[in-house]
Order: C-alpha cells, then sequence, then structure tokens
C-alpha cells in the first residue's frame, strides 16, 4: 500500500557534500540520437516552429562525443526517441562500439504478449539497460492501468528491468496505482514529471511527487526542465521545483540528465550543465552527476 501525505509549499535544499564541480565525474542519464534519414519523428514538426527549426536536423554519436569532451562528460545513458525496434537496436548498435554510452533506453510494445520475444534481443545487448513508452502522448491519460501494459510492466519488474515515466502531473496519480500492483519495479521519473514552470505552477504536481518520493524503487531525472520555462523567466524560477525534487527524494535518489538535443531549444548543452552545477549548489555532487545514475542504470 502507497501512503500519501498533504504538501502545500517547497521546502528548502539539504546540505551535501561539497566538491569540484569542474573536476567530478559525470554520468549525462538522458540524452537521444538521431538520423532523420532512416526515421521521422514527428513530434519534433508539432513543436513550435521557432523550436523545431533547432532540433530538426541530425544528431549523431560523432556530435555527442564533441559535446561530452568539451564538457568533460565521463559517460552517458541515450534513451529512446522513436517508439520503434527498429530505432533500439539501431541505437544498441552504436553504443555497442561507443567508450562514451554507456546504456541504452529502449521502447517495447508493453501490451505485446510476446514481450519477452523482443526483450530477449535487446538483453543480448550489454549496454541495454532499460525501457521507456511515450506515455504523456498517450490519448488517454490512464493508460498505464491498460491491463495488458501492467503484465507488460510485471514482465519488466521479473526480469529486473529499468522503466522511464515520462509523464506530465495528471499522470503522476497513477503511478501511485503502479506500484500498488507492481511494488519492486525500479522506475524512474523523466524530466521531474514535467511541471508547468511557464506558469510557476506548483500544486498540485508538488504533493504527488512528495507522495511518490517515499516508494523506494522510484527514482527523478532532473532534466527537461529549460523546455518548459517560458523566455522571460530567470534560470532563478527551477530551484523553486528542483529544491522540492532534492528534498523529497533525497540525496540517493536523484540525477542529472541534459535531455539534449531537445534542450537546445531553449539552451546548449554546456548551458544546461552549467545550470544543473548553480541549481545543485547544496547536493552531493558525486551522487547527482555520477554515482546515482551509475547505481540506477548500470548495477
Amino acid at each position: 500500500m502507497v501512503f500519501r501525505c498533504s504538501f502545500s509549499k517547497p521546502y528548502e535544499a539539504f546540505s551535501g557534500n561539497w566538491i569540484d564541480k569542474n573536476k567530478m565525474k559525470i554520468l549525462d542519464t538522458h540524452h537521444h540520437l538521431w538520423d532523420l534519414s532512416m526515421r521521422s519523428y514527428d513530434w519534433i514538426s508539432e513543436l513550435p516552429e521557432n523550436e523545431s527549426v533547432k532540433i530538426n536536423k541530425n544528431f549523431l554519436l560523432n556530435d555527442l562525443d564533441y559535446l561530452a569532451k568539451i564538457n568533460k562528460v565521463t559517460g552517458t545513458i541515450c534513451v529512446q526517441a522513436h517508439q520503434s525496434e527498429e530505432e533500439a537496436l539501431w541505437l544498441l548498435e552504436i553504443a555497442k562500439n561507443s567508450d562514451l554510452i554507456k546504456g541504452v533506453v529502449c521502447w517495447v510494445d508493453l501490451k505485446d504478449s510476446d514481450i519477452g520475444y523482443s526483450l530477449d534481443k535487446y538483453q543480448s545487448y550489454d549496454k541495454f539497460c532499460g525501457i521507456r513508452h511515450v506515455w504523456h502522448d498517450e490519448k488517454n491519460e490512464d493508460w498505464i492501468m491498460d491491463s495488458k501494459v501492467i503484465a507488460g510492466l510485471k514482465v519488466l519488474s521479473e526480469r529486473l528491468i529499468n522503466f522511464d515515466f515520462l509523464v506530465r502531473p495528471n499522470h503522476l496519480k497513477y503511478i501511485f496505482e503502479v506500484y500498488e500492483k507492481i511494488p519492486k519495479l525500479n522506475g524512474v521519473i523523466d524530466h521531474i514529471a514535467k511541471p508547468n514552470i511557464k506558469d510557476n505552477t506548483f500544486d498540485p504536481w508538488a504533493k504527488d511527487i512528495y507522495d511518490l518520493s517515499k516508494i523506494d524503487s522510484l527514482s527523478c531525472k532532473v532534466s527537461g526542465m529549460v523546455e518548459e520555462m517560458n523566455e522571460s523567466q530567470s534560470i532563478s524560477v527551477l530551484k523553486t521545483y528542483t529544491n522540492h525534487i532534492i528534498k523529497s527524494f533525497g540525496p540517493n535518489k536523484i540525477m542529472y540528465g541534459s535531455n539534449w538535443p531537445v534542450c537546445l531549444t531553449k539552451k546548449s548543452y554546456s548551458e544546461v550543465l552549467d545550470i544543473a552545477k548553480k541549481i545543485s549548489i547544496n547536493v552531493d555532487s558525486e551522487k547527482f552527476f555520477y554515482t546515482n545514475g551509475k547505481n540506477f542504470y548500470l548495477n
């Protein structure tokens, strides 16, 4: 049983161990790669034109390698951006020959009764490290409660496969129900659940996040935030949200992700990393930028 409690205002960030953030190891737990000559990504064209024009191009391993080198990123987790087995296998093949990419989060049809067949293929690759479905684009917000999806998630849990929850605040209530059915599912909430930062909306996102943080096997990615801001907001607005995430999930269940190249709609890779360093000033940096992501995806 998952217990909920009330929450009405942000906590201040807790004190952590300070280290030189220019010398620490960095595992970027959330980025994508795509080749538009191989497949189309409809969601890119659905963005506002001033944003889509910035990312409607190829982003390949050599681009990532360059950014990682100049930003001193130690390793990365590549996450699916196209819901197809074809892209999943393409990414796994790329990762197999990359020293930088440490793991790949793939897509699988969770409703497929033969889900094990696809998972067997993925698990034959050493760098396969999880599954994600673009839940927040589903027509029905309670998509995840479909009995076939729950059956698929149970298979993931039985195989000790991680699951990324790509959601918005209206989906959070269903995560409680998922964990009532599958309490040992090792999950992570992507992009702090994409709160409505543009309008400075804090509740009910904050309450649900706080309650969900009490689930032992659920973590949270501090990623994808600049994309939710409007042009007039300063970076300081993010601290209200990140302080709450830090206080709620604690030092061992939060991890950094760039969400590159989607972040380029608002900020560069280097700017996103610099923002993360500033808003995590009171966090155990080694855990936030490296150890927690490694423990979640790679152990």
